[in-house]
Formats: structure tokens, C-alpha cells, sequence
């Protein structure tokens, strides 16, 4: 009796809670005994074996766990889970990101892919990929039905529901229907600096001429500095083609803006000009400075008069890009290293000093690390920054003073990904801009001479020369880093060491 009731007891005792190391006894014939299809779960132990010795260890074994019962499980750690019986693996629903019918999970198990072979595919196999669809249009034949999803190809006419057939110019009855044009790939810088036509300058001149850098100095520190910051407004949204686009331009852009054409490809040749612009404008306000032989407080006036129409700028035109660079300038080594200069500026004019240090420098490091968006009203902004975006598309082609500020903090990347969002925001919003340019420059009368002054060819054949504007962007920045630096010295030579004496 004790034999017959140990022996019903094992029978009825689960799979689950034999000894831990001990085999599965063999099957009887009639029980199927074809391997179960491969499981997505890894196997944590190694394959069974069936040989004789292995079967005499089993029923070893057996006899030595005998003791162990279904109500003793919990005694023993958790075996791992019993195999499947069944494939009983489902494809997750098809992401809309994938294109390829093929890339799903039957491949990472090959005995469940030979089973999507014979019909038994999960969903997202049964479906044809809209690369398929191209494919067979290309190749002249129907598609292969899908699931009733209709795509618009480029084929196909944009004003054409998915319901009905693209309208042809024969059912539209027009003769004169719009043909698209496509966009015309620039080439040719937009500055022809020996092309300009100047009523300040000569039609050959050197380079820093003595005469034509004082009267634009003139023209500079005798104007009002909302006026000023006007007249680069004004010069600003002509270059970047916010305001002043004709529609023939329009169409050579595949764009209403340039604020668009720079996020894009083909846009190369603006981005450039925009570069060029912004490095020249930096150089001629630091020539402004350090071209002053005069006395100190002469240098001091510029320097605050320069300050004031940051200031104009920033406040009242909502230029950052002309902002940026006047900051550039500032911020130059050149410039910085003048202390003389600056302790004159906060003696003589100390409400300008605190209003750089307190105001313009920390809004301009909020400006290059990407938070304008925190600090500035959208409908307050007529230029974006644009320098970040273009630096970043086109670093390869102009370096001025190795990187940027931006660019040496540790949270670069961060920093990068916020300009690269705000360059698509900036990009949407093209028409507020432009609403907001023409807002600010209502009734606004240019002057002839001031607007010459602040044209890119202008400076650009002020500080090269009519030969030397035609040199390599590289080589002109180069060459005037070292002109800088030499007017910086001669202005306020440094301290002689003692070693030296």
C-alpha cells in the first residue's frame, strides 16, 4: 500500500517542482516527441540529452528525490520556466517608421520565419511597404494591393484627394497652367565688392585709406544711435531677404525668405554672404576703435557710442544679428586688452560701463547658448542671431577665430540641439519676422551716406582694398587678425617684463 500511494503521488506531482538537476523521463511512444519550435526566450541552462547513462541518472535520481513532494516546492529555489508547447510568438504593430515589409521580428527566429513563409506571416507581413509601391510604379506595373491605405507620391497632383484621379491640364481646360520651377543652385556671392558703385570711395583705393577711415567715423559718431542701428537694420533685412524680395527672387529661391533658404541645402551661398557680412561688420566697428590715433577720451567716446547702439539694437530694433557682432567686436582680444581705454569708458561714462557688463555681455551668453526664447518676445525680434545655424552648416568652409564661444562649453551639445530647434522655429515664423522689420521701419527715411557706410561691399573695399576684397575669406580674416593685433599694440604697448630691462 505504501508503494502504490508513493507511486500515485509522483504521478500527479508538476513538472515544475522536480529536483533541481533531474531529467524529464522518457515519453511513451504515443506522445508526440517533435521538438517544440524555438522560443524568443534564451535558454538559461544547457540542451537535454538523451543517452542510457543519462536515463539510469535519471531514474537514480528519482529514487533520491522521492521525498520531495508537490507541497515542498517552496523548499527549492524557482526553476526556470517549462518549455512551449506552441510557437505562440505575435509581430508588435507595424511602426510607421518602417518601410520594409521584410524588417520584423520572424527573422530573428528562423523556424518561426519559415512558418511566415507558408502563410502564417503576422500582420505586418501581409502588408506591401510603400517602397514596393514606388518600385512597381517605376517599373511600369500595378502595385501590389494594400491595405487600403492610398499614398501620395510625387507623382501625383497635391490638390487631388486619395479618392479621385490627379487632374490633368486636358480636364482643367487651362492652356496657361503653372509649371513649377525649380530652385536656381547660387553660385556667385551676392557682394561684387569691385562692381560697387561708391560715392565715398574712389574706384581703386588701398586698403584703410586714412581719409575714407575718417569720414566714416564721422558718419558713425555724429548720428543719433536709434539712427544708426536703423540704417543697419535696414541693410541687415536686405541681405538675409527679409524685406526687398522681388518674385522673381521668390521663385529662384523655392522660398518667400531667406530666413528658409539658409536651413536648406542649397542655401550654401547665402549662408556665406550672411558669414561674410557678419565677420566684416565685427572687423570695421574694432577698426573704429583701435584706428583712433587720437587721445584717450576720443577712444573712450567711440566705445560708448558703440555701447549705445548695441543697446538701440537689442531694446528698440531687435536686430540680434547686428547685436552679435558688435558684441564680437567688443569681445575681441585686441579690444579687451585696452585697459586704459575701458578705465577711461567707466570714469567717463559709467552708466554706459555697468550697462555693458550688467545687461549686453549676459544677455549675449543667453543669445550663443540658445535661450533667447526665455528673455526676448518673439514679436520683438526683426533678425534672429542666424550666426550659430550658419557656423554650424558651414564650418568647414570659413573659420574665424578658431570656434565660438558657444562652442567651448561643456554643455555644447545641448547647446547645438537648442540652435537647430530654434532654426526650425525661425524658419516657420519667416512672415513675423518680416512683419515685425517692416513694423519698426514705418516711416523710416534712410540716408544716402549712412546707408553706404553700413553695405558689406563698402566696408569690404575699406578694409581690403579694391584688389584684396577678391582674396580667399580664409586669408583676408587671417591677415587682418594680425592687423589688429599690431594697432592694438602700438595704441597701448604691453608692460615691459622686468627681466627684460
Amino acid at each position: 500500500m505504501q508503494d502504490r500511494r508513493a507511486l500515485s503521488l509522483k504521478a500527479h506531482q508538476s513538472e515544475s517542482y522536480l529536483p533541481i538537476g533531474c531529467k524529464l523521463p522518457p515519453q511513451s511512444p504515443g506522445v508526440d516527441t517533435s521538438p517544440c519550435p524555438n522560443s524568443p526566450v534564451f535558454r538559461t541552462g544547457s540542451e537535454p540529452t538523451l543517452s542510457p547513462a543519462v536515463v539510469r541518472r535519471v531514474s537514480s535520481d528519482a529514487r533520491a528525490g522521492e521525498a520531495l513532494r508537490g507541497s515542498d516546492s517552496q523548499l527549492c529555489p524557482k526553476p526556470p520556466p517549462k518549455p512551449c508547447k506552441a510557437p505562440v510568438l505575435k509581430a508588435p504593430p507595424s511602426p510607421s517608421t518602417w518601410l520594409n515589409s521584410e524588417a520584423n521580428y520572424c527573422e530573428l527566429n528562423p523556424g518561426f520565419a519559415a512558418g511566415c513563409d507558408r502563410g502564417t506571416r503576422p500582420p505586418l507581413c501581409a502588408q506591401d511597404s510603400y517602397v514596393e509601391l514606388l518600385t512597381a510604379k517605376q517599373n511600369g506595373a500595378p502595385g501590389p494591393r494594400n491595405s487600403g491605405i492610398n499614398y501620395l507620391t510625387l507623382d501625383d497632383d497635391v490638390g487631388a484627394g486619395p479618392w479621385e484621379a490627379p487632374a490633368t491640364q486636358k480636364d482643367q481646360g487651362q492652356e496657361d497652367e503653372v509649371q513649377f520651377v525649380p530652385p536656381r543652385l547660387e553660385t556667385a556671392s551676392s557682394f561684387r565688392p569691385n562692381d560697387f558703385e561708391s560715392k565715398l570711395l574712389p574706384p581703386e583705393n588701398k586698403p584703410l585709406e586714412t581719409a575714407m577711415l575718417k569720414r566714416a567715423k564721422e558718419l558713425f559718431t555724429n548720428n543719433d544711435p536709434k539712427v544708426i542701428a536703423q540704417h543697419m537694420l535696414s541693410m541687415d533685412c536686405v541681405v538675409a531677404r527679409i524685406l526687398e524680395v522681388s518674385e522673381e527672387m521668390r521663385k529662384n529661391m523655392g522660398v518667400s525668405s531667406g530666413l528658409e533658404l539658409i536651413t536648406l541645402p542649397y542655401g550654401h551661398q547665402l549662408r556665406l554672404d550672411i558669414i561674410e557680412r557678419h565677420n566684416t561688420m565685427a572687423i570695421g566697428i574694432a577698426v573704429d576703435i583701435l584706428g583712433c590715433t587720437g587721445s584717450l577720451e576720443d577712444r573712450a567716446a567711440t566705445l560708448n557710442r558703440i555701447i549705445q547702439v548695441a543697446v538701440e539694437l537689442k531694446d528698440s530694433m531687435g536686430d540680434l544679428y547686428s547685436f552679435s557682432a558688435i558684441m564680437k567686436a567688443l569681445e575681441m582680444p585686441q579690444i579687451t586688452r585696452l585697459e586704459k581705454t575701458w578705465t577711461a569708458l567707466r570714469h567717463q561714462y559709467t552708466q554706459t560701463a555697468i550697462l555693458y557688463e550688467k545687461q549686453l555681455k549676459p544677455f549675449s551668453k543667453i543669445l550663443h547658448e540658445g535661450r533667447e526664447s526665455t528673455c526676448v518676445p518673439p514679436n520683438k525680434i526683426s533678425v534672429p542671431l542666424l550666426m550659430p545655424l550658419v557656423t554650424l552648416m558651414e564650418r568647414q568652409e570659413v573659420t574665424f577665430e578658431g570656434t565660438d564661444m558657444w562652442e567651448k562649453n561643456d554643455e555644447s551639445c545641448e547647446i547645438m540641439l537648442n540652435h537647430l530647434a530654434t532654426a526650425r522655429l525661425m524658419a516657420e515664423a519667416a512672415d513675423s519676422y518680416r512683419m515685425n522689420a517692416e513694423r519698426i521701419l514705418e516711416g523710416f527715411q534712410p540716408d544716402e551716406e549712412m546707408s553706404e557706410i553700413f553695405k558689406t561691399e563698402f566696408q569690404m573695399r575699406l578694409l581690403w582694398g579694391s584688389k584684396g576684397a577678391q582674396v580667399n575669406q580664409t586669408e583676408r580674416y587671417e591677415k587682418f587678425n594680425q592687423i589688429l593685433t599690431a594697432l592694438s599694440r602700438k595704441l597701448e604697448p604691453p608692460p615691459v617684463k622686468q627681466a627684460e630691462l
